[in-house]
Parts: structure tokens; C-alpha cells; sequence
């Protein structure tokens, strides 16, 4: 979810020219992913220097006839970050196989993130946001799933299904710069610590504009997990001029909890020092109302420093 406008043109530049290691017969194998280093400051006695979510992609694609492939991808990522909800180490974020038409859409089934980590339309930061914070209690988190998705025109339709309580559906629409998205998701039955088992649904609907350089976006997300509401909206700006990016974002989030109330305040910048490599300066100013798992209540203020080399 954390990427900015060149992160994000970097990752689609190399979904599309990945290093192709095999090609025999209609069969390709392409190898991809991403080195990621951050400093996190805070003060002097709190300076962590810290991996930040490296990962490996593996994709394997075989035309199978005219205008119909199969295909699957495995992503293999490392976390030292408790707030991901991650053990340390390497795990398995991706893993699916798909079967794709140039007419009837795609259909993918394994361990993938639902459509609402692609609708986080106001994130332009590396390393902060308050969207979809609790991912895995709506199925929207990297969990398997059969997915379909169909495009036409501008748009596009998701539909996904988790298991018999879980599911979730969406849509994109794009033109004249505009891009416009919704999904909504239900998880019955989940159970959350506090309340037992519980139905929980959330929907979240993202707006963003392109004019040249300049990009513009908007978002509100509202959840409801058992009888807890909670709601964030925020705005984004960011701005290219050559090689440098410069962004903002600010989210507000209102909930039933303590600890789902308050703002938060991100200015960065990044430098594409070469094809695929980024360094980058990221401020943050959090404001909570109550503690949460990685945070304290009150202000807290953290300076990133990193880089991320795509390959």
C-alpha cells in the first residue's frame, strides 16, 4: 500500500519488463521485486535502522491459446515490523495461480490482497498511512481467495470470494485523468478480540485527478467491526519536477475507540537517483487520541530516511 506516484510507475514499468530468466514454447519465467532499507527517527534515543519490507516476485506466464494464458506469482517478503502483524522473517504475502481472456476477464485463486488495498487513492508515503488498518478483519488483507476481475473501456469490476462469510466487490472507472474506485467488503463470523465472533463490513470509495505534473487525490473508508464504527477521510498532493517528487497527505480518523481517533500529518519527498533507484525523507506527525499497538497516545513525530532499489 505505502508508494508514491515514481514507486508506483516503477512497479508497473517492471511488471512489464521484469528480468525474463526463461522462455521456451510459449512458457516465460520472470524474476522482479524490490531491496528496501529505512532510519526511522524519533529522538536521539530512539533511532532504528531498520529493513522495510523487502521482497522477491516470481511470475510464471504460458499462452495456452489465442488470446488465453495461465499464469501464477509467488512474492515472498521479509518483515521486522510487529506492526504488520507479521512474524520476523520471510513469509508468503503472495501466492495464486490465474487463467486470463482477452474477452472474458481473469480469474485468480490463492493467497492475494483484496481490491481495497489498490483504492488508497490519497497515499502517496513509503512508510505511513492509516487506511486499512485492520485488513485481516474484512478479508481484504493477503488471504486466499478466488478472484475475478473483468475490464472494459475505462473500467474495471472485482469480485472476490474468501470463503462462504467472506467476500467483496468493487469497481474502477478512468478518464480524462480522473480515476474513480469503490469496493465493499463483509467477513461474518471473524472472531476479534474483545467481542468473540462477529460480523464486521467495511466499504471504501477513493477519487484522484492528473493534471501534468501535479496529482490530486481524496478518500473515506467506514468499518464496522461488531458494534464498533470507525471512519477515516483524508486528501493528497503530489508533485513531479524531473527526477524529484515531492508529496502530502493528511488523514483524519473517528471511531468508537480511543484509539481510532485522531490525524495524522505526512510531508516527504523522494530523488530517482537512477532507473529503479529511490532515496527518500518522510515526515510524519501522528496525534492519536488512545494508544494502539505500535503507538502511543498523544503526538508522536518520526522522520524517515530510505531508499528502495526495484530490479
Amino acid at each position: 500500500m505505502k508508494k508514491t506516484i515514481l514507486a508506483s510507475a516503477i512497479l508497473l514499468a517492471g511488471a512489464a519488463n521484469a528480468a525474463e530468466i526463461y522462455n521456451n514454447e510459449g512458457t516465460t519465467v520472470s524474476l522482479g521485486g524490490s531491496f528496501r532499507g529505512h532510519v526511522a527517527i524519533q529522538d536521539s534515543d530512539n533511532v532504528k535502522f531498520e529493513d522495510a519490507g523487502t521482497r522477491f516476485d516470481l511470475k510464471v506466464a504460458k499462452e495456452i491459446d489465442s488470446g488465453l494464458k495461465a499464469y501464477g506469482h509467488v512474492e515472498i517478503k521479509n518483515s521486522d515490523n510487529e506492526g504488520e502483524g507479521k512474524s520476523n522473517g520471510l513469509y508468503l504475502n503472495k501466492s495464486y495461480v490465474g487463467l486470463e481472456h482477452n474477452v472474458f476477464g481473469a480469474v485468480e485463486l490463492g493467497k492475494q490482497y483484496g481490491l481495497n488495498d489498490d483504492l488508497v487513492m490519497n497515499d502517496f508515503s513509503y512508510e505511513n498511512g492509516v487506511y486499512n488498518e485492520d485488513n485481516d478483519l474484512f478479508g481484504s488483507d493477503s488471504e486466499d481467495q478466488l478472484k475475478y476481475t473483468k475490464a472494459f473501456g475505462g473500467a474495471s469490476i472485482v469480485v472476490s470470494l474468501m470463503d462462504q462469510d467472506t467476500y467483496a466487490f468493487g469497481a474502477t472507472y478512468n478518464v480524462a485523468g480522473l480515476e474513480l474506485g469503490g469496493s465493499y467488503n463483509i467477513a461474518n463470523d471473524r472472531t476479534v478480540a474483545g467481542q468473540g465472533i462477529v460480523d464486521n463490513s467495511t466499504y471504501i470509495v477513493g477519487a484522484r485527478y492528473t493534471l501534468d505534473a501535479l496529482v490530486l487525490a481524496a478518500q473515506y473508508q467506514a468499518s464496522e467491526v461488531g458494534n464498533l464504527d470507525t471512519s477515516a477521510y483524508g486528501l493528497g498532493a503530489h508533485y513531479t519536477l524531473g527526477q524529484v517528487g515531492i508529496y502530502a497527505m493528511y488523514d483524519i480518523l473517528d471511531g468508537d475507540l480511543k484509539s481510532d481517533q485522531g490525524s495524522e500529518l505526512v510531508l516527504g519527498a523522494d530523488y530517482e537517483l537512477a532507473k529503479g533507484v529511490i532515496a527518500f525523507a518522510e515526515y510524519n506527525s501522528s496525534d492519536r487520541d488512545g494508544a494502539t499497538a505500535d503507538r502511543a497516545k498523544g503526538s508522536d513525530d518520526t522522520l524517515w530516511l530510505g531508499g528502495r532499489v526495484y530490479f
